[in-house]
């Protein structure tokens, strides 16, 4: 009878030290798990497309388009995408040839008459400065102008038409941060995490 309490007692104590390691691996796996998601919070970029019509550091009418990084960690930038008029384009140049043709021609042949005068300083004040987006990193809580236009004469009737449109355009843009991790803005929506980004 000794014997069997023994035994009983053996197998209830070998139960107990298999279920406090079953809870302990549990606990770690739980700690583990919080840890991670907590790196990931602290690295989650949260990237929004921004606009306006005045540039504060030359107090100068001035259109400009920006990515600005709101969140906590870098943003790796992978595809862009502009809607207009219920029309999507895959890029800016793609955008701006559909809406503003006519008025980006006549600003490139406005430049290159005054080029050909010998006025090659006042055709570079004229131009419209874009930047090359394609795997660009936005650094936490600065912003990446990627279209300035400062209003001249040359360009009026470009500027007066993006003043005009930059309202009414849908930015959705698809970025990753340094871990791997990808996500999703578009317009006024809280960024979403995907699986993956389009390539541009």
């Amino acid at each position: 009878m000794n014997f069997l309490n023994k035994e009983r007692l053996n197998l209830i104590i070998a139960l107990c030290a298999i279920l406090i390691s079953i809870a302990s691996f549990y606990a770690t796996y739980l700690q583990a798990k919080a840890a991670n998601k907590q790196v990931r919070v602290m690295t989650m970029p949260v990237v929004k497309f921004d606009q306006g019509n005045f540039d504060g550091a030359t107090q100068k009418p001035t259109i400009i388009f920006s990515l600005h990084n709101a969140g906590s960690g870098p943003a790796i930038l992978k595809s862009l995408e502009f809607t207009y008029h219920d029309k999507t384009y895959s890029d800016l140049e793609a955008f701006l040839t559909s809406c503003c043709h006519k008025e980006e021609k006549n600003l490139y042949q406005t430049i290159h008459n005054l080029e050909n005068k010998g006025e090659s300083t006042l055709a570079a004040r004229s131009g419209l400065n874009t930047v090359i987006l394609e795997q660009a990193i936005i650094a936490s809580h600065f912003s990446l102008k990627f279209l300035t236009l400062q209003r001249t004469a040359a360009n009026e009737p470009l500027w007066t038409k993006l003043n005009a449109l930059r309202n009414d355009i849908e930015v959705k843009a698809c970025f990753c941060s340094p871990l791997g991790d990808c996500y999703e803005s578009k317009g006024v929506q809280i960024s979403s995490e995907v699986k993956s980004c389009p390539t541009s």
